[in-house]
Parts: structure tokens; sequence; C-alpha cells
């Protein structure tokens, strides 16, 4: 089980290697994101976000023959560097080691892992038609370790009394019950958000992480989920990630040290209309398409801007790390149509480069067939837009079934 740390003070413990040595007058680097990575992969190209105090005045030069650097560049905060490189087909697993100097002469020596991708990884079968999917909000599951229903590091802590309040379920809970799972006949596994979620109230449903790489220690941490997926895939059933790419929680410490000035959008919270159709009306004004994808869900969920390239790749790497990292048989995506169209564009390309069998399913929660139809991948829409989505949730279906089933049988 992980011990939480704060996203500031994670040091080294997120950098897979070591920091070799230092001087006083350059910071250290407390942050990598990703915390690793795989030769191997389809696309080549690799960006890091390194956080550390004023980390921006430094320059970064790799000792690796197989791994470049191809560019180093900053945000509007002092306090990240990115780091564009090339992993070269040739690279094997183990340590590239970045040299990091500033114009005074100290220097850090980081490592970065690469490691092996396991076999397979890349023809990986995601779930589709023929699966039968069981929805579970882990929190509300089953708790299989009371030691995790408080932690002193995070605000919210068990209280059975407050209907919005954390019940103490966790994943060790689930792994606990998943031959339960098997005998309804379940061939996959969809939980809610399981990353952490720091906020002071109300974030028993995992829509508002804190934490993009790390898996909220309440319901068992990182290794909790691995061991999860791995009993799971043990019994035939595969888990599905629910990705959340156009919020964040409030409480995330990006929002007290934004990387660019536009990562969030906008600044302060203003409402999203709503008005998904703006997403594929030609004569939609401008102003209620900003509305729909610029405004934030509710104020403890701001806005993600994934029209900032260094964000769009942030999260297209979140997304590849936890289906390599943890196995999984695919992505149910949050809130589809709220995000930039570009992005899900390149979202989904990237993904299905890296797993052309890869389940992914996109959330438009809509009543209105032509509406949800816009996002199938392989519509034939009038603006030629194509989001590349294998699959969209039918809550068409859905509702017609709930509506025949509960509406009082007359002779209509």
């Amino acid at each position: 089980m992980q011990t939480p740390v704060s996203y500031h003070s994670q040091a080294m413990a997120l950098l897979t290697g070591l920091m070799l040595w230092a001087t006083p007058s350059l910071a250290d680097v407390t942050r990598i994101d990703p915390p690793h990575w795989w030769v191997g992969m389809a696309n080549k190209e690799l960006q890091l976000m390194l956080y550390g105090e004023d980390i921006a005045a430094v320059d970064v030069v790799t000792r690796s023959d197989h791994v470049r650097i191809t560019r180093t560049h900053y945000g509007d905060s002092h306090n990240y560097l990115f780091v564009d490189l090339i992993i070269n087909d040739d690279a094997e697993p183990g340590a590239v080691e970045l040299l990091i100097s500033d114009d005074e002469g100290a220097e850090h020596l980081v490592s970065y892992e690469l490691r092996e991708r396991n076999d397979g990884s890349a023809d990986r079968e995601g779930f589709s038609a023929k699966d039968s999917v069981y929805l579970i909000v882990p929190d509300r599951f089953a708790n299989g370790d009371t030691s995790n229903d408080e932690v002193p590091s995070l605000h919210e802590g068990r209280d059975w009394q407050d209907p919005y309040g954390r019940h103490g379920g966790d994943l060790i809970g689930i792994t606990n019950h998943l031959d339960y799972v098997s005998d309804l006949g379940m061939t996959q596994i969809w939980m809610t958000p399981v990353l952490e979620n720091n906020q002071l109230s109300s974030s028993y449903h995992g829509y508002a992480a804190t934490d993009l790489y790390n898996v909220d220690a309440r319901l068992g941490g990182n290794d909790a989920y691995l061991e999860l997926v791995k009993t799971a895939k043990s019994k035939g059933i595969g888990v599905i990630h629910d990705f959340v790419p156009n919020h964040i929680g409030s409480e995330h410490p990006w929002m007290a040290d934004l990387p660019t000035d536009d990562w969030i959008s906008p600044s302060t919270y203003q409402p999203t209309n709503h008005r998904r159709e703006t997403q594929q009306d030609p004569y939609a004004t401008n102003a209620d398409k900003q509305a729909m994808t610029s405004g934030w869900f509710v104020p403890t969920m701001p806005d993600l801007n994934q029209g900032n390239p260094k964000l769009e790749q942030y999260l297209i790497q979140n997304a590849i790390w936890w289906v390599e990292t943890a196995g999984l048989s695919g992505l149910r995506v949050d809130t589809w149509p709220y995000n930039e169209k570009t992005f899900l564009t390149a979202f989904t390309d990237r993904l299905l480069m890296e797993y052309p069998n890869l389940g992914i399913v996109g959330e438009e929660w809509t009543t209105n067939p032509a509406i949800v139809a816009y996002w199938q991948r392989g519509n034939k829409n009038a603006d030629g837009y194509d989001s590349g989505a294998p699959h969209l949730m039918d809550f068409p279906l859905q509702t017609a079934i709930r509506e025949a089933v509960t509406e009082e049988e007359n002779w209509n």
C-alpha cells in the first residue's frame, strides 16, 4: 500500500531514478510526469513535465545514445520545465541520464526509467459489444481494508452519516468480491474514477482529480489498483479505466501554481452552458461554442484547456501510461463533447496507434440519437469532423428502456 504524499513534496519518490549529485544553488526536481515510460512504443515522442522551484532557469541534456532531446520549453510558471524527447527504435530498457544545469554551473544528474513493455501489450483485446460490463462506485461497494478509511494527508475521512461523504469502500474490497462479479456473468468492470480526489468534501465519486498519476490512498493506492486488474484478468474480467480529461478538482496543486496561464480556461468559475448541439451546429455562435467547451461544470471542477498543446500531450500520455501500467482493457472517457474537438481526435488517434484494439467509449449524455451519432467514428458528418471514438454510450436507448418499463400501461 502506498503512503500518500503531497504533489509538491513527492521528491524522488516519483522519480524512478536517483538524484546523483546536487549543489545548493540549483533547485531540486521534485516531480517528473510521467513517472516512467517504455521502449518499443509506436510513437517515439515523449514529453516530460519536470516540477521544481525555479526550475525554468535550467538547461537539460541527455547522456543517452538512444534518447535525444529535441526541445526544452517553459510554462508561465518558473516551477515547470517541459522536455521533449525522441526514444530511438534501438533504445533498450534502463535508465536515461538527464543532466540538469544552471548558468552558475550547478548540476543535477537525474535517472529516468524506460521499461520493457509486456508481451502482447499493443495487441490487447479491448472491450466490445460481446462483453457484459458491471459498473462499480468503489467507495460504495465493499470495504476491504478499514486502515485506509482515514488518511492524514487527505481531507475527507469516512462518514457513514453523510450521503455525499466517503463510506469506506476500496479496491481491495472489489478484489475480494471478484467471484461475485464473475458469477453474475460479467466480463468487464467499469469503476468510477479511482485517482486521488483530495477535495474538502463530496468527492467520493472520483470526478475531481487532484493527482492524475496516483490512485486515491483511501482506495488503496496504485498497488491495490494493479493487484485488482491482475486478479480480475485471472478470472477473465477486464478493467475499464474512467478517464476524465475535461476537468480536475479545485484542490489540485495546479490551481495554486498553473504551469501556463491558459492551463485552465476560463481562469475563474464560469459555468458551461451545456449546449452540446453547438459542437455540430453550423449556425451556432462562437460565444455559445466557447461557453460549452470552456465553462466549468461546478465551482469545484475547473475546466482543463486541451487547446494548450502541452496539456493535450500531458493528458494523452497520462491515458497511455495507465493502460500500459495497469494492463487495462479500455477507457470510458467522461463528458466527451465538453472537450476540445481537435483534442478528441488527437486522443483517439494516439491511443489507437499504440493499441489498435483498445476499447474506448465516450460519454455523450443526451437522449438525441443525432447528437450522439456525430461523435461516432466513421459517421458522415456535414462538417467532415470525425472524433475517432470507437464507441459512444447509448443514452437514447437507455432512456427508452427506462420509460418503457416504468410508464403506466394503458390502451395507448
